[in-house]
């Protein structure tokens, strides 16, 4: 955007990182911010919902649930990625930027279940909450979780690991067929 460079050239003042973006992206931030603020996290169906938030960027898997009045980190949506099967309940929040880091990764891996109001900060080198693993409410993540564990807290500690982990489908595909 030559025009924008140009203009604050012409006003003495420092030009801002966006100037070199094109319009359309210009134009599509805003909108894509209110859609993941304001209107996807109150629509009441969950297929809809999770249309949504992959229309605008953010991978998520096959029967993956997002509940309502979540907030997904639209800084950069693709460093979000939800594996199949993953349970993210209601008013969870995920941050993939914060003040003196890059913008790192949140990985959900399958069957991970995120219970409501968690926290999930991805910090310096960017967070994986592990297959099958089960995050308590309330729960601030700012450290990975291994596959199968529970974590609690504030932070998270984890406190146990899961005794009867649903079947790995993944392995031979859901549709075995018996011989």
């Amino acid at each position: 955007m030559r025009i924008a460079r140009l203009w604050y050239k012409i006003r003495g003042k420092e030009v801002p990182y966006y100037a070199d973006y094109p319009l359309w992206l210009i134009i599509w931030k805003p909108i894509r911010k209110w859609l993941n603020v304001v209107v996807i996290p109150n629509i009441v169906s969950t297929r809809l919902r999770v249309a949504l938030y992959r229309l605008i960027g953010f991978r998520i898997g096959k029967n993956a649930f997002i509940g309502m009045k979540c907030y997904l980190d639209d800084v950069d949506p693709a460093l979000t990625t939800i594996e199949d099967n993953a349970v993210i309940s209601y008013g969870t929040y995920f941050a993939v930027h914060g003040l003196d880091q890059e913008h790192t990764p949140i990985h959900i891996k399958a069957h991970a279940y995120l219970g409501m109001r968690c926290t999930v900060i991805s910090g310096k080198k960017g967070i994986t909450i592990g297959r099958n693993a089960v995050i308590g409410a309330g729960s601030l993540v700012n450290a990975s979780v291994p596959d199968n564990a529970v974590a609690v807290g504030c932070p998270i500690r984890i406190t146990g690991t899961r005794e009867n982990p649903p079947p790995d489908e993944d392995a031979d595909g859901p549709d075995k067929k018996q011989r």
